[in-house]
C-alpha cells in the first residue's frame, strides 16, 4: 500500500552496509545475470536501501544503507526479510508560471517505459550537500545525504539546463512510500510558462537524443479526469501525489 507524507522535517542516518549472506548474494546476481541479458542496458548502480523509517508528525527520520541496483531488482521479486532492498529516490513535480502541474511519461530509455512519474530517480552517494549548503530544514550541515540535490540533478538530466535554471522556489516536500521504494518528491515552480516548458523539454531532446523521458505532460486543476487515466500507468503515489498539489495551488 502507498503512503503519502507531507514532510515538515526530514533527518537521514547513514550506516554501513551489512554483508549479504552468501546464497542471497549469489541468487542476486545468477538474477541480475538474467536481467542484462533480456536488457543489455541495465546498469547496476549504486544506491541508498532504507533500514528503518520513523514518522513522528511529519518529522521523518530515515535510516539507510549503500546496496546497488542488482540487489534492488531482487527484492522487487523475492522476500529477503532483513535484507530486502529497499530503494531511495529523489524528484520534482514541476509547476509552470501558468500552474500546470509537469510530470514525465517514461520512453524507452527507461525500465518502467509508457508509465508516468515525477522527474527524478535513484539517489546517488554523491548526491549530498556540499560546503554548508542551506539543507530542507534550512540547517547547514555540510556533506549530508540529500534528496533535494538528487532532484535537481535529475531535472537537469532528464529534461534540461533550461529548465532546471528556470526553478525560482521550492515548495513542499514529500515521502512517498510503499514496501519496496521511498520516494522524496518536491514541488519545484518554475518561471517559464507551460508552453515554454514544453518548447526547451523538445530542444533538450532533439539536441541529446535523450530517450529516458518521452514527453512532458502537464495537468491543470480542471484535468482530473485526464490525470485519473493514468492510473493504471503510474510510479508509485504520482497520481494522488499530483490531486493533492492540485488542491493546494
Amino acid at each position: 500500500m502507498t503512503k503519502i507524507i507531507p514532510i515538515k522535517e526530514l533527518k537521514i542516518k547513514e550506516t554501513a552496509a551489512r554483508e549479504l549472506p552468501k546464497d542471497i548474494e549469489e541468487r542476486v546476481q545468477v538474477y541480475w545475470n538474467e536481467l542484462i541479458a533480456k536488457y543489455p542496458g541495465m546498469f547496476n548502480g549504486a544506491l541508498y536501501s532504507v533500514i528503518n523509517m520513523e514518522n513522528d508528525d511529519g518529522i521523518v527520520t530515515i535510516t539507510c544503507e549503500p546496496s546497488d541496483y542488482a540487489h534492488y531488482k531482487y527484492s522487487e521479486i523475492k522476500n529477503l526479510g532483513e535484507y530486502a532492498c529497499r530503494s531511495m529516490y529523489a524528484g520534482c513535480i514541476l509547476v509552470s508560471s501558468d500552474k500546470k502541474l509537469f510530470v514525465s511519461l517514461n520512453g524507452v530509455g527507461s525500465e518502467f517505459v509508457g508509465k508516468i512519474q515525477g522527474i527524478g530517480g535513484v539517489m546517488d552517494p554523491s548526491d549530498r550537500f556540499i560546503g554548508g549548503a542551506i539543507r530542507e530544514d534550512g540547517s547547514t550541515d555540510n556533506n549530508k545525504l540529500s534528496p533535494l540535490v538528487t532532484a535537481f540533478r535529475e531535472l537537469e538530466e532528464e529534461v534540461g539546463k533550461e529548465i532546471r535554471d528556470s526553478v525560482t522556489d521550492i515548495g513542499k516536500s514529500y515521502l512517498v512510500n510503499n514496501d519496496n521504494k521511498y520516494g522524496f518528491p518536491f514541488v519545484f515552480y518554475s518561471n517559464l510558462d507551460s508552453k515554454t516548458i514544453q518548447h526547451a523539454f523538445d530542444s533538450f531532446k532533439k539536441e541529446t537524443g535523450s530517450n529516458e523521458v518521452d514527453r512532458l505532460i502537464s495537468f491543470g486543476k480542471d484535468d482530473m479526469a485526464q490525470l485519473e487515466k493514468y492510473e493504471s500507468g503510474q510510479d508509485i503515489g504520482v497520481v494522488d501525489l499530483l490531486k493533492i498539489i492540485m488542491g493546494e495551488l
